[in-house]
Formats: C-alpha cells, sequence, structure tokens
C-alpha cells in the first residue's frame, strides 16, 4: 500500500523570507496618534451600543413616579371610602331628628355645645375607624321659614381654615320641631400626603371629608 505524503507549501525565495522577517503583522498597538484619538471612539461606540443593566436602569427611572402614582391611588381611595362612611354614620344619626326620637331625649336645659357632642357620639357608634369621631364638627340648622336653603361651606375658602364667619362651624344647634326642613352638616379632617393631589386640602395639608343631610321631619307631636 502506499501512504501519502502531505503535501507542503514551498518555502518562499530567500530574498522574500528575509524582507518577511522585517515586517510586523500585528495589528497596530494604539500608542501612536492615530491609536489615541481612535481609542475614544472604540469606547464610545462600545457604550453606545451595550445592553447589560438596561432593565434596572429603566427600573430606577420610572420606579419612583409609578410608585408615588400607585400610593396616590391608593391614598384617594381610602378617602373616598371614608367620606362613604362618614355619609352612611350622619344618614343614621339624622334619623333620631327625622323621627323626633333625639329631641325628645335632649334636656331642656342643654347648650349648644353638649347637645352637639350627643348628636356626634351617635355619628360615631357604629363606624370603621379611619378618621378622628371625637373631631368631627357638626351644625344642625332649622331652615323653615328661611329662603335660602344653601349653607354656607364649612371651610373659609381665603384662609383655607374652619369657617369663623358669620357663624363658627361646628357650634350651631337650632332644635328642630315637627315638619321642619332640617340640614345637617358634617365634616372632619382627614390626613392625607399626596396633598396636592386631593380637592378641598386645608392649610395643614389634611383634606376635609364633608356630608350634607336635608329633610323634613316627621309630624311626631
Amino acid at each position: 500500500m502506499f501512504r501519502r505524503r502531505p503535501i507542503r507549501a514551498p518555502a518562499p525565495p530567500a530574498g522574500q523570507a528575509a524582507a518577511t522577517h522585517g515586517l510586523s503583522l500585528a495589528p497596530p498597538s494604539g500608542r501612536g496618534p492615530r491609536g489615541r484619538l481612535g481609542a475614544p471612539r472604540r469606547w464610545a461606540a462600545r457604550f453606545a451600543s451595550a445592553r447589560e443593566g438596561v432593565t434596572a436602569v429603566e427600573f430606577g427611572l420610572i420606579a419612583m413616579p409609578f410608585l408615588c402614582l400607585v400610593a396616590a391611588i391608593v391614598e384617594t381611595a381610602l378617602a373616598f371610602f371614608a367620606g362613604q362612611i362618614l355619609d352612611n354614620a350622619v344618614s343614621n344619626a339624622a334619623r333620631q331628628l327625622y323621627t323626633g326620637q333625639f329631641q325628645a331625649a335632649r334636656p331642656a336645659n342643654a347648650s349648644a355645645k353638649e347637645t352637639l357632642a350627643t348628636f356626634g357620639e351617635a355619628i360615631c357608634k357604629s363606624r370603621v375607624t379611619l378618621f378622628d369621631c371625637r373631631s368631627v364638627k357638626i351644625d344642625v340648622l332649622n331652615m323653615t321659614g328661611k329662603t335660602n336653603y344653601a349653607p354656607p361651606s364649612p371651610i373659609d375658602a381665603t384662609s383655607r381654615t374652619w369657617r369663623e364667619k358669620p357663624t363658627k362651624f361646628g357650634e350651631q344647634y337650632e332644635n328642630p320641631g315637627s315638619n321642619d326642613i332640617v340640614l345637617v352638616q358634617a365634616a372632619v379632617e382627614f390626613p392625607v400626603f399626596f396633598s396636592f393631589l386631593n380637592p378641598g386640602t386645608l392649610a395643614n395639608g389634611k383634606r376635609v371629608l364633608q356630608s350634607t343631610v336635608a329633610f323634613r321631619t316627621e309630624p311626631y307631636q
């Protein structure tokens, strides 16, 4: 059997080999002027095309606004829920005025402040603790014989505090009689963090929850 011998490339001539040995085929080291100018360009190109850590950077850019938006939505939902609780509590307590039960149980010599405190206890009987019920301000107004049924706002729009004029909010109790038109106003402060996103905010940064009930009492006498 015959064995094939590997084919070897012919050796270059002596002169050409000597010339080749004198040349360097390696790429430029970058130490020359042209290499120093090209290095920043290569770094910039690698930086622009790099994709390592893109997700972390993008999350870092949008995480804070996203979390603030979620917190504001949750806070607004809690304020809305607390407002519904206040509405239900005021409506339930106003039934005692509607039927005359509250007027009959009220002592004849009780002051307006004491009467409103008793009515406030009726509001706070059945509720979920989302606000300080002891801080609820209440006005009970007898609107019979009045031409204007629109009560003033409990908030002073100029100073963004509780109303002081023409009457101080939270201290008015006009005992309703039979077949009288009654207006019950209740309001309470509700703490919020994102006050700029909440309407009806006081100067102290707290939101105001309001509830108004109007009705005509029964002819209980």
